[in-house]
């Protein structure tokens, strides 16, 4: 028998912390996003919407970048399907996450889940968590639900089998997207209906992967049915290659990679695998999808789908330092993994059109495989792949899955369920807005879900006019898109919102639209109105984009004098530092309350002034320390240059010599940085 539950889910979890206020003005981007073609193994066809439709940042959603590494014991509210073979652990307050899928029939856990609750700095919003299932709908990069509420119900087929529904409303793109769980009775594998709707019957652009993190074992190997890879390594450009076995030289590699010569590994075992990488399976047309994860006995997990969901990809941390530092930070020793994903386009450099008022829906699979072991890892990769579709088509037939997508259209579409949580009230705020031009796609956003972000929206559409809040008060939410710009438009020019908030805002929408002239007049309004820290910091971003630092840094220094915020202050030091104000900076660090003194990146700003003012001790003991940088970016590498650099400018003293690039080159190859510090991706 199948039954659906909601429990509490305990692990050690690190604290999220309060969202940022200040406005994505920088226009945050995912790597994916612009990643260079090569153009001789890949087709103008191919590549028709690489790169296409890329966003102006994360706005209208606000940060998540306050979190901490401090893990506590935390109860998640959880929804549990189960029958006799599975056990499958949702995490609604995550992004509605598959965390835990236990095949009950051997006793293993089929995904990577993780023993703790630990964001970093991954997403477009900044903070994500590894391990079991993400859900990315919207954008390129990891979804903005990621570790936030969605909206969830309780539903049954007509047969009496318990569905999980999970939806919320996605605002840069405007879709309305669900996740539908469901477990029959006999099933041993786990079915998930996703369906996205345009909300407007304006054209749009979505993009949707299914990420499914997997212990990395020895003897784990992946099987996918392709011959042919799309790869990138962190560096170079995207090329089309043959697989599983594959040639590399070095160069082709990222820039300063320690490996040299020619490389040969097999990317179906990625414990062969040296640095980052990605690899997005080429699947010809007609083929089944699916990819999976086998070990030396033949038995592992594997996901398929309807064929609307076209891409698979296998992405790797890979075996440096770097990479095996990142899988620790994010967990906990022992813990690595690797991902196998599944999305509607080949790649993840592509958004795809969607037309105004369009559905898009499709059926997944996930459950155990077992294939002759000989097989699936022997040399013979037609035979491996062979033996695992050949398991598949037995175990859980294509025909099924077609067949549970038809009846879960059928019987879920236009129907509500019992309400067990609630996401985010944009969706209402929207529909109040567009009125009957906007499309819910029959879901049920209940009232409940407003609140203070919302409250303010609200009142401009129903009123005309912006609230106005004391100037040190933190902004609660943005908005972003043409009818907004030209509602607040009319209210300012009516002298209802014609105060430094509704300016503030006004200039938040037209810079998010790339008005940069109008914005910066918006803001001089803003502040000319009532000086506030947070207009002084857009115009201190807008400044900073023209180039002009010494502007720049003279109003972030403004707006922490009114606001020693701890958002406004790690933006503060880092522009100053960059403008070369070193002292500046070390004076405002000694001003700034203990807490804030305590950021990780404010330190880490520290350690970069200290050393242009010649303090090689102070720097040195900072960053032997126990320093933490809790939002280190994929890819940065800040930490390793300032030890490369400090221990050049050690050696440049000793030997009384001045510090060049050369001798920084030297140290890079005579010295290892400490693993704490030594994020880099190679």
């Amino acid at each position: 028998m199948s039954i659906l539950s909601f429990i509490d889910y305990e692990m050690p979890s690190a604290s999220l912390g309060r969202l940022n206020p200040l406005p994505d003005l920088r226009k945050t981007a995912d790597k994916h996003a612009s990643i260079p073609i090569d153009e001789e193994t890949v087709t103008p066809e191919e590549a028709r919407y690489m790169g296409w439709c890329r966003v102006n940042g994360i706005l209208p959603y606000l940060l998540q970048d306050n979190y901490n590494r401090i893990k506590r014991p935390r109860k998640w509210k959880a929804a549990v399907l189960e029958n006799d073979y599975l056990r499958a652990t949702f995490l609604p307050e995550l992004g509605g996450r598959l965390w835990s899928l236990i095949d009950k029939t051997t006793g293993k856990e089929l995904l990577h889940r993780n023993p703790v609750f630990q964001p970093c700095n991954l997403a477009l919003r900044n903070a994500w968590i590894s391990g079991g299932v993400e859900w990315n709908i919207g954008i390129i990069g990891h979804s903005p639900f990621t570790v936030d509420s969605m909206f969830t119900e309780e539903l049954t087929l007509e047969d009496g089998t318990p569905v999980l529904r999970m939806y919320e409303y996605e605002r840069v793109r405007g879709l309305v997207f669900r996740i539908e769980a469901m477990l029959t009775d006999d099933s041993r594998y786990l079915y998930v209906r996703v369906r996205i709707d345009n909300s407007t019957e304006k054209d749009t652009a979505v993009y949707w992967w299914s990420n499914i993190a997997i212990d990395e074992r020895e003897n784990v190997r992946v099987i996918v049915p392709s011959d042919k890879s799309y790869r990138w390594g962190y560096g170079g450009n995207l090329r089309k290659i043959s697989i599983p076995y594959v040639t590399v030289e070095a160069s082709q590699l990222r820039r300063n990679t320690e490996l040299t010569g020619t490389l040969h590994f097999d990317i179906s075992r990625t414990n062969q695998i040296p640095q980052a990488m990605d690899f997005f399976f080429y699947i010809p047309d007609g083929q089944r999808r699916w990819i999976s994860a086998v070990n030396d006995e033949g038995y592992g997990f594997i996901q398929t789908s309807t064929d609307r969901l076209q891409g698979r990809k296998l992405f790797v941390w890979g075996m440096g330092a770097g990479g095996r530092n990142w899988q620790t930070f994010l967990s906990l020793p022992g813990h690595a993994y690797f991902e196998i994903q599944a999305g509607l386009a080949r790649t993840q450099l592509e958004h795809l059109p969607m037309k105004g008022g369009e559905v898009i829906s499709w059926m997944e699979a996930y459950g155990p495989i077992a294939a002759d072991p000989d097989l699936v890892q022997g040399k013979d990769w037609n035979a491996a792949t062979a033996a695992v579709d050949g398991a598949l088509e037995k175990a859980c037939p294509r025909e099924k899955v077609e067949l549970m997508h038809q009846k879960a259209k059928e019987e879920l579409d236009q129907r509500t369920g019992r309400l067990r949580r609630i996401g985010s009230g944009w969706a209402l705020v929207q529909k109040e807005l567009l009125g009957d031009s906007f499309n819910d796609g029959g879901l049920r956003f209940s009232k409940r879900s407003l609140g203070r972000r919302e409250e303010p929206w609200l009142q401009l559409i129903r009123t005309g006019a912006l609230p106005c809040p004391d100037v040190l008060e933190e902004p609660l939410s943005y908005q972003i898109g043409e009818e907004w710009e030209q509602l607040l438009a009319d209210s300012i020019r009516q002298g209802k919102s014609d105060h430094w908030y509704g300016h503030y805002q006004y200039g938040v929408i037209l810079a998010y639209r790339g008005k940069m002239e109008e914005a910066e007049a918006a803001f001089d309004k803003s502040i000319r109105l009532a000086a506030s820290p947070w207009a002084l910091r857009c115009k201190a971003v807008l400044r900073e984009m023209a180039e002009d630092l010494e502007s720049a840094a003279e109003l972030y220094n403004q707006a922490v004098s009114m606001l020693p915020q701890r958002n406004l202050a790690i933006e503060a030091v880092r522009t100053m530092q960059k403008a070369g104000k070193s002292q500046e900076v070390i004076d405002m660090y000694e001003k700034l309350p203990q807490r804030i003194k305590n950021i990780g990146r404010i330190r880490v700003t520290l350690v970069e002034a200290l050393l242009d003012m010649g303090d090689i001790n102070r720097a040195e003991r900072i960053l032997n320390g126990n320093i933490q940088l809790t939002d280190v970016r994929e890819g940065e590498v800040k930490l390793t240059d300032l030890w490369f650099r400090m221990t050049a400018m050690k050696r440049a003293a000793e030997i009384g010599s001045a510090v060049d690039d050369a001798l920084i080159e030297q140290v890079k190859k005579e010295c290892k940085p400490p693993a704490h510090l030594d994020f880099r991706m190679r």
